[in-house]
């Protein structure tokens, strides 16, 4: 492994990812390089970069590694932010299934065949889902079936017939399973009327009743043709976009209407989260507890590249479709529960980076959450201060009473045990972190919104 090689990038002889000077770079290698060369000579490449569905690269002819094995050095477009599939909503993961089938009866017309099916090689950009490696393709040969095919099922259609027929609470599970729900427990967890579905019947049942009898010796290979596969892949793509979502039944339109105080309270809060993010420097945003994303759309509309996050894959969903149908490219929809964050995984727990570790904005934005972490999870204001401190520079964050309505129904079931919860108390937690550079109480519902600016935790610590 090179000195400078990224932890998740190990397991594909064909190259790897480095950092190099604070930029990430592409190593092909020189077992890649005939399957490179068609990739660039076939066309495909310049067809899937200029339609936006591949990441796009420029060709460095200078090895910037200690590995001997250097063949050619790419330099990719820069990621804005890596996101994993356990913390996208359903609709995201049926467009990034969709796009790999799609990635794949291209490859096939141009002589290559996607040789992964892994929706870790998948990122959001611009609102859409763009394929990340461009060592994903080989020679294609006809005689042969498609040997990313049980890959593609369980990392994609497994998580997608889960949320379609329990719930899509259940997309989580790939953060236990990263290389793909394994066909006997999806099987085991689909209910038994699924089965009468021709497509579980033909991926999901069949499959895995021919691996559970599997026995080892010579076995007989079945003649394999293009019309065979290309069959397969338009099966799989009408199967994926009949799916929906087992929640989708919810309706979150009105969100803001039915569930906020007053409508001269929203407007109040709209229009002075408005002044101060068109005020601000930051170009980035991380918008917590967001719900259906009006201030993260706000945020997105000024200009500034929005991480908008909530617990609620319902509201992650509406959101991802409603900046979707609205073009708003900007905007990357995230189901995070901020007080449970998505871990480090893998190996040695460097192969995918927590989300504290990956989220580094400008601004974070902390709208009517803070009532549901302080009194919903028992988390102080000090550990509140310290870790939105460490998110950004810029913090717009309101406080909401305790004789606030919201406040008063979280507490109508439980011990009232926070005698600190008063804003003194958290200006205090907070000062400690940050300085308060505005005050604003919203006077139709007795809130405070407050803008601060981190201190310089270098001094501090």
């Amino acid at each position: 492994m090179a000195s400078n090689q990224h932890p998740a990038s190990f397991r594909d002889p064909a190259g790897f990812i480095f950092e190099h000077d604070g930029k990430f770079y592409r190593q092909v290698n020189q077992c890649y390089a005939d399957q490179y060369n068609l990739l660039k000579s076939s066309g495909l490449y310049d067809r899937l970069q200029k339609e936006n569905r591949l990441l796009a690269h420029t060709e460095l002819d200078t090895c910037l590694t200690d590995n001997t094995d250097w063949y050619k050095t790419l330099l990719p477009a820069q990621v804005t932010f890596m996101s994993y599939p356990y913390e996208w909503g359903f609709s995201q993961w049926r467009d990034a299934a969709l796009l790999t089938l799609n990635l794949l009866k291209t490859a096939i017309q141009y002589g290559m065949i996607l040789k992964d099916a892994t929706p870790f090689n998948i990122y959001f950009e611009n609102g859409s889902p763009v394929w990340l490696d461009s060592l994903s393709f080989e020679k294609y040969d006809a005689t042969k079936p498609w040997i990313a095919y049980r890959q593609y099922v369980e990392c994609f259609v497994a998580p997608l017939l889960l949320a379609s027929h329990r719930s899509h609470e259940l997309l989580k599970l790939f953060q236990l399973y990263p290389d793909g729900i394994p066909l006997k427990m999806l099987a085991k967890l689909l209910p038994l009327k699924s089965r009468l579905n021709i497509h579980v019947l033909l991926h999901v049942v069949l499959p895995n009743s021919l691996t559970a009898g599997k026995k080892k010796g010579p076995h007989e290979t079945v003649p394999f043709t293009r019309q065979k596969l290309m069959h397969i892949a338009d099966d799989l793509e009408s199967f994926v976009r009949s799916l929906k979502s087992a929640n989708s039944e919810k309706k979150w339109s009105n969100y803001y209407g039915e569930t906020v105080l007053s409508h001269e309270y929203l407007n109040e809060k709209k229009d002075c989260v408005k002044e101060w993010l068109e005020q601000l420097p930051a170009r980035s945003v991380l918008d917590l507890g967001t719900n259906t994303g009006l201030f993260a759309q706000m945020a997105a509309g000024i200009g500034k590249f929005t991480v908008a996050v909530d617990a609620d894959l319902d509201c992650i969903d509406a959101l991802y479709l409603d900046c979707k149908q609205k073009r708003v490219t900007n905007l990357l929809p995230l189901s995070v529960d901020i007080s449970n964050p998505s871990p480090a995984i893998g190996w040695d727990n460097k192969e995918r980076p927590a989300f504290l570790t990956r989220i580094k904005t400008e601004l974070c934005m902390a709208l009517a959450i803070m009532h549901h972490l302080v009194i919903g999870k028992n988390i102080g204001f000090f550990q509140l201060a310290t870790t939105f401190s460490q998110l950004a520079p810029w913090l717009i964050i309101e406080f909401i009473p305790k004789d606030d309505p919201k406040v008063v129904l979280l507490l109508q079931d439980r011990e009232d045990i926070f005698e600190d919860y008063r804003e003194s108390s958290f200006t205090e937690a907070f000062s400690l972190r940050f300085i308060i550079e505005k005050r604003k109480p919203l006077h139709h519902a007795g809130r405070i919104l407050f803008l601060m600016r981190r201190k310089d935790l270098s001094l501090e610590n």
